[in-house]
This record gives structure tokens, C-alpha cells and sequence, in this order.
């Protein structure tokens, strides 16, 4: 299986990195810093963690040699103790930095000074099931980066479409190997079989693999759904055989991994299962948030991000709350894109890519009217 990760660092006063999005734009700093001379020495493609720690990200990387570096010196060589040794320091502070951010976003927050009745776009929003606080720093935010008035409320909301987090891609181009972390075992397999069942009727190959599963719960339910819907399953039993599954993923267009509750010992850091996760970056990782639970306790599933390095959150049980604007704290607390959007999973329900629009229809919805935009389309589980 291709590992992305390229764990062979320059050495240093021998060879500068270059780094860039795409690999035209690389070679484009690389033409501004050092001209239209520069010796290349390679390029390479990295995934690496977001600065802020959350997710990761592929760069592209352009080897330019020094022109001061000594004759015969080779940028190949192994790096030298000396470079190991920084390159440990500079990561140690990098997780001291994400270590104090965590722990600040942990400290209870205060009112910072607006006086939400005064907006009625935040009154509303307050209503609705945003807190104070995360409602005084979205449209402090927004007055500050688009100098308009707060109570700006037509402006406000296009802004706010903009700046909700989502993935950039439609249900239907939904490729590659995901993993699904919820942190109760009663919505283990919801989303999983609900996105399985989804994307087979769009015609994609897809495969289920259950992680150690609950042979009385979850595998009659696995094995219903998937000859029901017409698309593959497989069973991992012992966490120690994961690694037998990787030449299967590249035969599917689509691969949904269900994972044990995060409450699972068996998903306790250092595990097996952690590991192989930890050494297949490409996975992408959801975390997988029931919108009916009690966001007072946000700082376990903002732990939960960071140590499986999630990539996204997916939203379920869209229907089970009356405060949905509350996913305004959420997106404020952890500050990760918005996946899919899935409501009443085990019957008829509704299951959808994430879009700023839906977002933001999510989060105005009356307490009493739909949850989304009528007409749209309501399929059974």
C-alpha cells in the first residue's frame, strides 16, 4: 500500500525544501527565491499535520541545492545526528504549542462584551441553541474582517455561508478509505451502513469492514444491509490482522471502516488498532458526532480529534435535537470541516455531503419546521 509519508529530511546547509499546494506553484517559489538557475536536486510529495495540529494535508516538495554548499557533499546521505536532533526539537515544540492551545481552549470562556439581545441575528441564533460565547465571536469576527455593523444581519449570513467548514467533495465522488469514530457503542455501524447503502445505489464498488464487531448486534445487521444493498463486508476479528486487509482497499471505489466506540478499550492509544491508523495517514478519519448529545462535554471529543488526528466531523442524528444552532459551538470548539450530514439512521432518514448551505439551513431551521429545505429527497435506511 502507498504510505505518503517521506520520513528522510534534508540535511542541513546542503539542500533547501521548497514547499507549495501543487507542484507548479513549488516550482514557481522555487524560481522566485533562488532564480531561473536554481539546481534541483528531486521533488517529492509529503502529507503531513495541518499547522494547527488537526488533520493532515499533502504538500509538494522541491530539493534545491545550496550554491554555497562544500563540493562533494551529497544531499542523499543519511542526516547527520546533529539534524536528527533538531529536527526532534522543533517537533516537541510544535506539540507544545497545539498542548497550550488545547488547554486554553479548555479553560471555561467568558463573555467578551457584546450584548447578544441587541443583534437580532445573534438573539435568534441564542435562541436557537448557539451559546453567548460562540455567538459573540462569530460576529466580532465577522465585523472585524468585513468592516460592516454586526446587526448587518443579510451580509452576516453571507459571510457566514462562506466561512462554514466543509469537504470538497459531492456524495457522489466519495472515494478512497474512511473511518468512522463515534465514541458510543449504540451508534456504532449507523452512519457506516447508511453511507454503504447510499453510494452502492450510486453505482460505486463499495466494502464494509468491521473492526472487531459485536457478533450478537452488529454483524446480523452488517450481513442484512450489505445483501439487502448489494455491497461487499468483511470481518476483522483480532486487531493484530489489520494489516491483512490493505490489498483490499485498493480494489473498491469506496472503503467504510467501522471502528469500535471510542469508549473501546480496544481503541485505547497504543493498541493495535491505533497504530495502523497512525501509519496509514491516507485514511480519511471522521469524527462522528451525534447532534442530540450534550455539548457541555466537548472536551472529550476535542481529545478524541487530536489523537486520532481526525480529519473531519460527520453530523448524525440531526433529527434528535431542537437546538440546532448549537452546531455553531461546535464547528467553534473543534475546528475541523463538516463531512456529511445524516439524520434518523436506523429508519427512514436523510443522508447528504456537507455544503455551507445546508450548514446554514441547519443552524436557522425553526425549532418547529423542518430540519432541511423542503423537497429534498428522503431515502429509507
Amino acid at each position: 500500500m502507498e504510505f505518503l509519508r517521506n520520513n528522510t529530511p534534508p540535511v542541513d546547509g546542503q539542500v533547501t525544501v521548497v514547499t507549495g499546494r501543487t507542484l507548479g506553484e513549488t516550482f514557481k517559489l522555487v524560481r522566485q527565491e533562488f532564480g531561473p538557475d536554481a539546481v534541483i536536486s528531486g521533488s517529492r510529495t509529503n502529507t503531513r499535520r495541518k499547522s494547527n495540529g488537526w488533520g493532515t494535508e499533502q504538500v509538494f516538495e522541491v530539493l534545491v541545492e545550496n550554491p554555497d554548499a562544500s563540493p562533494g557533499e551529497n544531499p542523499g546521505e543519511p542526516p547527520s545526528e546533529e539534524t536528527v536532533t533538531d529536527e526532534i526539537r522543533r517537533e516537541v515544540e510544535r506539540i507544545e504549542i497545539l498542548v497550550e492551545d488545547i488547554c486554553r481552549n479548555d479553560e471555561p470562556r467568558g463573555f467578551v462584551g457584546l450584548a447578544v439581545p441587541e443583534n437580532p441575528l445573534g438573539e435568534f441564533l441564542v435562541r436557537n441553541g448557539a451559546s453567548d460565547e460562540a455567538v459573540v465571536r462569530l460576529l466580532t469576527r465577522f465585523s472585524g474582517e468585513t468592516g460592516l455593523a454586526m446587526n448587518d444581519r443579510p451580509a452576516a449570513l453571507a459571510w457566514l455561508t462562506e466561512n462554514l467548514g466543509t469537504g470538497d467533495d459531492l456524495l457522489a465522488d466519495y472515494s478512497g478509505t474512511h473511518a468512522f469514530l463515534v465514541e458510543h457503542g449504540g451508534d456504532r455501524l449507523d452512519v457506516v451502513l447508511h453511507l454503504a447503502r447510499k453510494m452502492s445505489g450510486l453505482g460505486r464498488k463499495v466494502l464494509v469492514v468491521s473492526i472487531v464487531p459485536d457478533p450478537e448486534r452488529h454483524l446480523p445487521r452488517l450481513r442484512a444491509r450489505a445483501a439487502d444493498a448489494g455491497y461487499d463486508a468483511a470481518v476483522v476479528r483480532d486487531p493484530d490482522q489489520l494489516q491483512e486487509i490493505e490489498e483490499l482497499l485498493d480494489r473498491y471505489d469506496l472503503v467504510l471502516l467501522d471502528l469500535p466506540a471510542l469508549t473501546d478499550p480496544a481503541l485505547d492509544e497504543g493498541n493495535p488498532i491505533h497504530k495502523w491508523l497512525g501509519s496509514n495517514l491516507h485514511v480519511q478519519r471522521h469524527l462522528q458526532v451525534p447532534m442530540d448529545r450534550d455539548f457541555m462535554d466537548l472536551a472529550d471529543l476535542r481529545e478524541a480529534a487530536r489523537l486520532w488526528n481526525c480529519d473531519s466531523l460527520a453530523l448524525s442524528r440531526l433529527d434528535g435535537t431542537r437546538r440546532p444552532a448549537k452546531l455553531l459551538d461546535l464547528i467553534d470548539t473543534i475546528p475541523l470541516p463538516v463531512s456529511v450530514l445524516v439524520e434518523n439512521t436506523t429508519g427512514e432518514g436523510y443522508l447528504e455531503a456537507a455544503t455551507p448551505e445546508l450548514l446554514l439551513d441547519r443552524v436557522l431551521s425553526s425549532k418547529e419546521g423542518p430540519m432541511f429545505k423542503p423537497g429534498l429527497e428522503i431515502e429509507s435506511a
